[in-house]
């Protein structure tokens, strides 16, 4: 019973401290670009670099706090420029193509299937960033380059 409690304390603590990391190009060993810690964006790889944004759901803000200037809005599908649900919009999230503005048939960008973040509409195209775990696509479209 000892054991068993040790065990479930020690993969719980795993779980608290999950990080997700945003890659160059293709491959789980290229350099880290970002780490995602699903609250904070930081530069580079480790929970100890610089903090680029805070995320709470709706809300993109600069640095670390959630009092900070609002970068983005994110609804579900649209993230919009600055604080506010009528302002301009950025881009547009449809499950799986990331596109330009604010339409469902506005030029694709991006694709996205879960791992891979690709230049323009297809599965095949030039991987831009590979990600390792699990990170909210309005994250990933925060950072697209």
């Amino acid at each position: 019973m000892k054991f068993t409690s040790l065990f479930i304390f020690l993969l719980s603590s795993f779980m608290v401290y999950t990080q997700t990391y945003i890659r160059e190009g293709k491959g789980n060993y290229n350099s880290v670009l970002y780490t995602w810690d699903e609250k904070y964006l930081r530069q580079g790889k480790g929970v100890y670099n610089t903090i680029l944004a805070t995320f709470d759901k709706k809300y993109m803000r600069q640095g670390k706090g959630d009092y900070n200037t609002v970068l983005a809005t994110w609804d579900g599908k649209y993230l919009r420029q600055g604080k506010g649900e009528y302002n301009e919009v950025l881009y547009t999230w449809d499950g799986t193509y990331i596109r330009q503005g604010k339409g469902d048939y506005n030029t694709v960008l991006y694709t996205f299937d879960g791992k891979y973040l690709r230049q323009g509409k297809g599965k095949y195209n030039t991987v831009l960033l590979t990600v390792s775990g699990e990170i909210p696509i309005e994250v990933l479209i925060f950072i697209v380059p």
